[in-house]
Parts: structure tokens; C-alpha cells; sequence
């Protein structure tokens, strides 16, 4: 993360459990060049671990927080050590009563730091890696102690079996979108509770608007538009687990490709601009960088995302995504970054982490 976060926030617990970044629409919008170089926001490792599984030859994942390394290694270590039912068992996507076993078994791959980090910490494996952030457990809150006053489980269970367009538009006039959900989700999601219970609260400082405001423009497009079954996101919000789809790096298919190419990965908890004054000009082929500029002044994100610029090759693609702070090439990098405006409105369209305000994919020039 950018080195201004660090001065207003306190990194000592996992803060995202899950990467909620789409990472079918990360991979397509970096056009990831086999053995090519990539930078990453780590969080908790799963879209680092997508770019890996895509080919690329080096994967540099940054994070200021030890927690969010920790959980990256973890997922590391369990590629190398476990199958993967195994793998989802380990996560908290399957019921399990042998977790710490399975950890037990991948302990021996992890750094002393990260041994120390979950051996103290015996709880958060026991519910499930993937469950044990404070945004997961607020998404948690939601589900347990929110949604049951909005709609029965009927309910939900039939957001997901609706098979056509119109009959999810009529059911979501109808029967989805009433009073209680638009009051009760207004409350949740505004930013005293966000701040306590979900995102720290200086995560929102620059924000424009309401973070209720950006999601209750984007929920048609992920009740509606697309099809419910088919996101993960979508369901692991309203049941708790992912049902019938799974994020990338999750997926049967992509588990033995991430396997093989592991030693790509490479991590630092460190300030991204620390990262990038390491690198040479031109030797960066794209960077995932999850949300991270929402966090920080004008400034610092003008002085990154030029940093950015002179660490990319011609051609490499910076991808961001925003949700209640525009954040979009100022003008003084004109001429050093292109928008590439039609392939991220086509590729936002298409992204199941519905809550985005906008996707940003911006090329450096030649």
C-alpha cells in the first residue's frame, strides 16, 4: 500500500480475509504477458495468486500490513502442501473440524514471522482463513443479523434460481427492493458503521458520497443484469460460502496452474513506493492495484501513479478500481498514461464484484 496510509492507520490484524476484486476482469484487464512482470496489492493473496496461475513469470506482492502478508504465505504454503478440497476446507468454504491439522501441514513452508502470526492465533484458522478479516466479519454481521429482518432465506435462496433477465427485474421491483432493505442497508453501510465495524475509518476520508449510494447504483446490474448464480461475491455475502461459483484463484481448473508456477511469487511488506524505487525504468509489465488510491490525498496518488508510469514498459496496464473517490489519470500525466476507456467500461460491466463504482485501466505510452 502507499506509504501515506501508514500515518493515519494501525496495521496489527487482517483487515480482508478475500481479495474482493473480481479477479477474471483483473486477469483480462492486465492482459497478462507470459513471464512478464507484474506489481500487486497483496490483501490476502488471492488476485497475486491469479496472476501467478496466468503465466506471469515474476509476481512482486506489496503490502504494508504484516496480518495481509501472513495470510498470502499461508495461501502459498497451502498450494505446496495440501489438495484442493483440502485447500477450500482450509479457507472455511467447507464445514471442517481438522483445520488447525491441515495448517499443521503447511506450517513448516511459512516464515517465522507468519508461524508466529498464526500459531498465536489458533482461533482465526480454526474458523477458516478466508473468514477471519474485519470486512469479512462485518459482511458476516450483515448476513447474520441484518438480512434475516429484510428477507426469509426463501427468499434469498430463489434470488439465485431465477434463470432470466425479466424474471430477475420483476422479482427485484417486487420483492428485493423495499422499504426495510433500502433503511436497514442505508444504516449498515453508511460510514459510522462501515468505519467500526467494517473498513478502517480513514478509508473514507476523501469519499464523494455515501458508500450506500455507489452500491445501491450497482446492485441491478449484479441482481439483474447478470446472473446470480454465477457470483461468488454475490453469495458469499447473502449464505456465507460461495455456492455454485468460485473466485479464480479458487477454482479446480486453476489450482494445478498456480501450483506450478509458485516460485513467480515473491512478497514485501513494504510501501509500494518503496517497491518501486528498487525497480529499473520500463521493467514492470502491469500492476494490480486494488483500490489502494481511494486511501490517499491528491498528492501522493499523482506521485505513485507517476512512479508507476516510469517503472512500467510501453504498452504495460495499471488497473484500479474505485468505489466512492474518483480517481482517474489527472492531466499532468497526460502523455505518459492512455485511458484505455473502452475496455474497462466493457470489462466493469462484466464484473462480479458488483460494489465498484468504476474499473480504471490506464496504459503507459510508449
Amino acid at each position: 500500500m502507499v506509504a501515506e496510509i501508514a500515518k493515519t492507520t494501525r496495521f496489527e490484524r487482517v483487515r480482508y480475509a478475500q481479495c474482493w476484486e473480481d479477479a477474471d476482469v483483473l486477469v483480462d484487464a492486465l492482459a497478462v504477458r507470459p513471464g512478464g512482470t507484474y506489481l500487486s496489492i497483496a490483501s490476502a493473496g488471492d488476485n497475486a495468486l491469479a496472476l501467478v496461475g496466468a503465466g506471469a513469470g515474476r509476481v512482486i506482492a506489496v503490502d504494508l500490513n504484516p496480518a495481509q502478508i501472513a495470510c498470502l504465505e499461508l495461501r502459498v504454503a497451502a498450494y505446496r502442501c495440501l489438495s484442493h478440497g483440502e485447500f477450500l476446507e482450509l479457507l472455511g468454504q467447507a464445514p471442517s473440524g481438522r483445520r488447525l491439522c491441515l495448517y499443521a501441514r503447511c506450517r513448516s513452508g511459512l516464515s517465522r514471522a507468519a508461524r508466529e502470526f498464526w500459531d498465536g492465533r489458533p482461533a482465526l484458522v480454526r474458523r477458516g482463513i478466508a473468514r477471519c478479516g474485519k470486512f469479512e466479519r462485518y459482511l458476516a454481521l450483515f448476513r447474520r443479523a441484518i438480512l434475516p429482518l429484510i428477507h426469509s432465506r426463501a427468499t434469498v435462496s430463489e434470488l439465485f434460481r431465477l434463470e432470466t433477465e425479466e424474471a430477475r427485474e420483476r422479482f427485484y421491483a417486487e420483492r428485493w427492493m423495499n422499504r426495510r432493505w433500502k433503511l436497514l442497508c442505508r444504516l449498515f453501510f453508511g460510514r459510522p458503521a462501515l468505519g467500526r465495524f467494517g473498513r478502517d475509518p480513514n478509508f473514507t476520508r476523501y469519499a464523494d458520497e455515501p458508500v450506500w449510494h455507489s452500491l445501491q447504483r450497482q446492485l441491478p446490474r449484479a441482481l439483474v443484469t447478470q446472473r446470480p448464480a454465477e457470483n461468488p461475491y454475490l453469495q458469499w455475502i447473502l449464505t456465507g460460502r460461495f455456492r455454485t461459483a468460485l473466485p479464480w484463484a479458487l477454482r479446480a481448473e486453476n489450482y494445478a496452474r498456480i501450483r506450478a508456477n509458485l516460485d513467480a511469487l515473491e512478497w514485501r511488506c513494504s510501501a509500494i513506493e518503496d517497491v518501486l524505487a528498487e525497480l529499473p525504468s520500463g521493467s514492470v509489465d502491469g500492476c494490480n492495484l486494488s483500490d489502494v488510491f481511494e486511501y490517499v490525498s491528491p498528492a501522493a496518488y499523482e506521485s505513485v501513479l507517476a512512479e508507476l508510469a516510469r517503472c512500467g514498459s510501453p504498452g504495460a496496464r495499471l488497473v484500479y478500481w474505485n468505489v466512492v473517490v474518483d480517481r482517474h489519470r489527472p492531466e499532468s500525466m497526460r502523455g505518459r498514461l492512455r485511458p484505455l476507456t473502452l475496455d474497462a467500461a466493457r470489462l466493469h460491466a462484466s464484473d462480479k464484484a458488483f460494489f465498484y463504482r468504476n474499473l480504471v485501466i490506464e496504459e503507459v505510452c510508449p
